[in-house]
């Protein structure tokens, strides 16, 4: 073998390792390559599971709010609601209380009703029965009558200083004890029960939410 064939079967082994070499790097660097692409996307897609997340999370916190403000506004007019016909109903029954005062024979007995209820609640003899200045002049004629078929202890008829649109109110003559069967002292009196009974008769059907 002659040194030309020798340099040229180098030259060929030294390209052939050149060749295997460059190929080795080349299906390394592609390996790599994939890699990269591969965790890189991994990444990406952890990334966009966390944001899809936290933005689902958000929107629904969002919508939570809305809701309960949404309740809170409904809930606050039903109130609202609930009030104006409970004032309403009441509003009805002044009305009439006031037709029952123009009344004689319903309105007297009325009268004799809050006179009794009234009396059992003073030691003295000689009480004081105070009206307005209408109930005394459909009264003053026979409040005797009146007063005899109830007690009996003697009680003065007079026209009072404080102003109401019906019934009475009873004390002594000190003026010390007072029983206030006027409507609006009733209507006081039983502010609570009245609620009650109108609540209950025009929301009976009505899953109750809050109280008046």
């Amino acid at each position: 073998m002659n040194t030309e064939t020798q340099l040229e079967q180098l030259e060929n082994a030294i390209r052939d390792r050149a060749t295997h070499l460059a190929e080795t790097q080349l299906r390394n660097a592609q390996q790599q390559r994939d890699k990269i692409f591969a965790d890189t996307s991994k990444r990406l897609q952890l990334r966009e599971e966390r944001e899809t997340e936290m933005a689902k999370g958000a929107a629904e916190q969002e919508y939570r709010r809305q809701v309960q403000a949404s309740e809170i506004k409904m809930q606050a007019e039903l109130d609202q609601l609930r009030w104006s016909l409970i004032q309403l109903v009441l509003g009805k029954l002044r009305e009439r209380l006031q037709q029952l005062s123009q009344q004689p024979e319903a309105y007297e007995t009325l009268i004799k009703q809050y006179l009794a209820q009234a009396v059992p609640f003073f030691q003295e003899d000689e009480l004081v029965a105070e009206v307005n200045a209408h109930d005394h002049a459909l009264l003053a004629s026979h409040w005797p009558e009146i007063v005899n078929g109830v007690t009996g202890k003697r009680c003065l008829l007079t026209v009072s200083a404080h102003h109401f649109s019906g019934g009475l109110l009873v004390r002594n003559k000190e003026d010390r004890v007072r029983m206030d069967n006027t409507f609006e002292g009733l209507m006081e009196r039983l502010e609570g029960e009245l609620y009650q009974v109108i609540t209950a008769q025009l929301f009976a059907s009505v899953l109750p939410t809050r109280n008046v």
